[in-house]
């Protein structure tokens, strides 16, 4: 069933499958090149999502040099072409609060999924602390249709916008 999934996404998703695959790549460099360096690895909790090259990082740290440090390295990995630094200062979420994420992220793909004003394969879904952040390839419309769907959904405290507009 995985590789049905896979397959699926790759045949509807408007990148090609080598920028799919050079997009996941990216995550893990990031995030590897993050672990690196102990005191980000220690003290903040970051999660990288790539998206045609232009990486986002979401989580928290206890200051905005670290955030700032978190920036600075991925920039510095190779195929990173922009970076949307959305760390807020803060404690590390919770595993429960964590889960919360994961439940709200699946609510906004499956309202993307059934909604006829975008193509949900464009568009591709994060959520930290309550705060869902949409990445892809969308004309305006789509874009502005994205966001209000997910600001809908229960649990949204804000949705941001990182889209790459198409006309």
């Amino acid at each position: 069933m995985g590789t049905a999934a896979v397959g699926t996404k790759a045949a509807t998703d408007p990148r090609s499958v080598g920028t799919q695959v050079d997009d996941g790549t990216l995550e893990l460099r990031v995030s590897s090149a993050l672990s690196k360096d102990e005191q980000i690895k220690k003290e903040t909790r970051i999660n990288v999502t790539a998206y045609q090259g232009k990486v986002l990082l979401v989580g928290q740290s206890p200051n905005s040099e670290l955030s700032a440090r978190a920036k600075q390295i991925a920039m510095g990995v190779e195929g990173t072409t922009e970076v949307y630094n959305e760390i807020r200062q803060g404690q590390p979420i919770g595993l429960g609060t964590a889960s919360n994420d994961t439940w709200i992220t699946t609510k906004v793909r499956s309202q993307l999924l059934t909604s006829d004003q975008v193509k949900s394969s464009n568009v591709k879904v994060t959520t930290e602390n309550g705060e869902v952040f949409l990445l892809g390839l969308v004309t305006e419309r789509e874009g502005k249709a994205a966001a209000d769907i997910a600001s809908r959904v229960s649990g949204v405290k804000r949705v941001t916008t990182a889209f790459t507009y198409i006309k």
